[in-house]
């Protein structure tokens, strides 16, 4: 009898395991990347190190599409002030005209953290519900030709597209080529990568619960004063890790951990 139980009872068990190797990847996610050992100023594609980014391909969710190509922006930061005013057009009051054609939405949604490399991205939203966007810290837009600088998100940022809707974002970046040139309407650029640097990452991670994106800052008087500095502070801190050997320095850590927490 004792023989005749065993082979069932392991067989529960195999399949227990299986299921709770299946949860455990499952519960992971595919925004989860592995995470390669590297050093500051090492970072492919990054800094003045040649070769190809590396990272998780990144890819818009299902139900949004991308709009004509990605282009270097100019236009006016909106704010939620702006973009409440900009609702109430498109609802058909006021008797305002609709934009008719990606080329003539002016600027939707201002977004990220940044300052060299600000982006126009035309999304459109190709279902009947509304749908949330979320764009992943590490997140690198590629310049196309190689001339100007790549563009690296260093925390999340998200934006709400209403049903069968093409809206204009304008997000915000910095740089990860120092020697190159900041961002233009003349060149045209591509979604590439979730980086998979671990210098990065490391950076990343620090930044993970602090008050960066320009988002954070458009309810407060004196906001954008504040953004600035910010913005300006962590670019050259950026370039610590993707164009120089040197890292994120004690001033560096002691600067990050004195922005106020989201």
């Amino acid at each position: 009898m004792k023989k005749k139980y065993t082979i069932p009872f392991m067989l529960v068990l195999a399949i227990s395991f299986l299921l709770n190797t299946s949860c455990s990847k499952d519960e992971k996610g595919d925004d989860q990347i592995e995470i390669t050992e590297d050093k500051p100023g090492e970072i492919p594609g990054l800094g003045e190190v040649e070769g190809e980014l590396t990272g998780q391909k990144y890819k818009l969710p299902e139900g949004i599409e991308q709009v004509g190509e990605i282009i270097g922006y100019e236009g006016d930061i909106n704010t939620t002030a702006k973009q409440k005013s900009r609702e109430l057009r498109a609802s058909g009051k006021n008797n305002a005209k609709k934009a008719e054609s990606p080329a003539e939405v002016s600027t939707d949604f201002s977004r990220g953290s940044g300052y060299y490399v600000r982006l126009r991205i035309n999304l459109k939203n190709t279902t009947s519900s509304n749908r949330k966007v979320e764009l992943p810290a590490g997140l690198v837009i590629k310049s196309r030709s190689g001339t100007y600088q790549n563009g690296v998100l260093l925390k999340k940022t998200s934006i709400d597209i209403p049903a069968n809707k093409t809206i204009l974002l304008d997000l915000h970046m910095y740089c990860g080529n120092a020697a190159k040139s900041s961002s233009s309407p003349s060149e045209k650029y591509d979604l590439a990568v979730i980086s998979n640097s671990s210098s990065l990452h490391d950076l990343i991670n620090r930044l993970k619960n602090k008050k960066i994106n320009i988002e954070q800052y458009f309810k407060e008087t004196d906001g954008m004063d504040k953004y600035e500095d910010i913005v300006a502070f962590l670019q050259n801190i950026l370039w610590n890790v993707t164009d120089s050997e040197s890292g994120l320095l004690d001033d560096d850590i002691e600067y990050i951990n004195s922005i106020p927490n989201d």
